[in-house]
């Protein structure tokens, strides 16, 4: 690492960290995962060895083959006694059956709903979701990303299933999620999460990843996501490589990210050419103008529906979380994201990337000819309303 690296990395973990939004943490292990079936077999296996607390916020927690599974899982904790909490955003799992959530209860579980609909209840609200995915075991292990709870992820269940990025971090970084949870914790049940985090001291040496944990939370804290996006590209040197759903920033960062661009950094974006909330294709395909004229690379994914967040920069660092690159996460809903410095990490990601390239086309000056008028239409209109926001 040379000096202007060094001098780099604190500057902008400092900034993140304004307002108690950003933990740094070092020595920890992480390991990627690309497939959800992995991920939630993972998780199992973790709540199953539980000794003291499970504590679990997610955006989507579906009654599914899926949900269920982890359902029980974290019933069969509670049935032993372990204290298990569970958050679950309103909107997100609009689709559940609340008689999953019932079972739990009865199995000793503690559900609570993030901010219900219903205007007549405590704490209620449309904007500012708990849009997380964070679990929780023991404060010693922690899993983050992009994927809910539900079959859509499962290749076990969809042939077409979705493709993401999640990670589970093991050391310090996992008591760094456990932090953000007590947020949420308090935030929709008014009490403290007393329980400590028990966690191997920091690894040091090949494998051992320093990470930062940054947590937006909703107005409160509205600004941390924020800050992440924006100080990773001011930081920025060489290059920046993100993988995105939804490509529809605030106007600062969009404006930001322009900027470096035209500066000569090289930022390549990787969007689903249909992603499965089609006004935000529109939107984005009205940008696409401006953004090659400031030399942004822009690869439409043609394959299954692309579901993950992830940055890299600088072939250095890498950024793995649940916000999306849209003015919801980046302004008002609950958040969290992972920076890891870890050469290998950046080494899978980066693979991944190339791999996602291989089913995606790059977008060149033609790309209005294979869109009907009215979808030409609707993006000139979306990017107009996005420039103002």
């Amino acid at each position: 690492m040379n000096k202007s690296e060094m001098e780099t990395k604190p500057c902008w973990t400092e900034v993140l960290a304004q307002d108690g939004s950003a933990l740094l943490t070092k020595g920890n292990s992480v390991t990627l995962y690309f497939e959800g079936d992995d991920v939630f077999e993972e998780m199992c296996r973790e709540i199953a060895t539980a000794k003291r607390f499970v504590n679990l916020e997610m955006y989507m927690f579906l009654s599914d083959g899926v949900g269920r599974m982890v359902a029980g899982a974290l019933s069969e904790k509670a049935r032993e006694g372990v204290r298990v909490r569970v958050v679950y955003d309103a909107i997100g799992s609009l689709s559940a059956d609340e008689g999953m959530f019932e079972e739990m209860r009865e199995a000793g579980v503690q559900v609570e709903v993030f901010r219900p609909v219903a205007p007549w209840r405590k704490r209620s609200g449309i904007l500012g979701r708990n849009h997380r995915k964070n679990l929780i075991v023991d404060g010693r292990v922690a899993f983050t990303g992009g994927m809910n709870l539900g079959e859509v992820w499962s290749r076990k269940y969809r042939s077409d299933a979705w493709r993401d990025t999640h990670m589970k971090v093991e050391g310090p970084a996992a008591a760094a999620c456990q932090y953000f949870f007590k947020e949420s914790w308090h935030k929709v049940y008014q009490e403290a999460v007393e329980e400590s985090c028990e966690y191997p001291l920091g690894k040091s040496g090949p494998g051992a990843s320093d990470c930062v944990v940054v947590g937006g939370s909703g107005f409160c804290k509205r600004r941390a996501i924020r800050r992440l996006y924006s100080k990773a590209f001011a930081n920025a040197t060489c290059d920046v490589v993100m993988t995105v759903p939804y490509f529809v920033p605030p106007r600062r960062v969009l404006n930001g990210m322009r900027k470096r661009s035209r500066e000569g950094l090289q930022v390549r974006v990787l969007v689903p050419r249909n992603s499965d909330v089609a006004f935000a294709d529109w939107i984005r395909e009205g940008l696409y103008p401006s953004l090659m004229d400031d030399g942004i690379e822009i690869h439409e994914y043609l394959g299954r529906v692309l579901h993950a967040k992830t940055m890299v920069f600088d072939n250095r660092l890498a950024v793995v979380g649940s916000a999306n690159f849209d003015y919801l996460s980046i302004s008002m809903n609950w958040e969290l994201g992972v920076v890891v410095d870890d050469p290998e990490i950046v080494r899978q990601l980066m693979e991944q990337y190339e791999k996602d390239l291989e089913q995606s086309d790059l977008v060149q000056w033609d790309w209005a000819e294979s869109r009907p008028w009215w979808r030409r239409g609707l993006a000139w209109i979306g990017a107009a309303m996005i420039r103002k926001l």
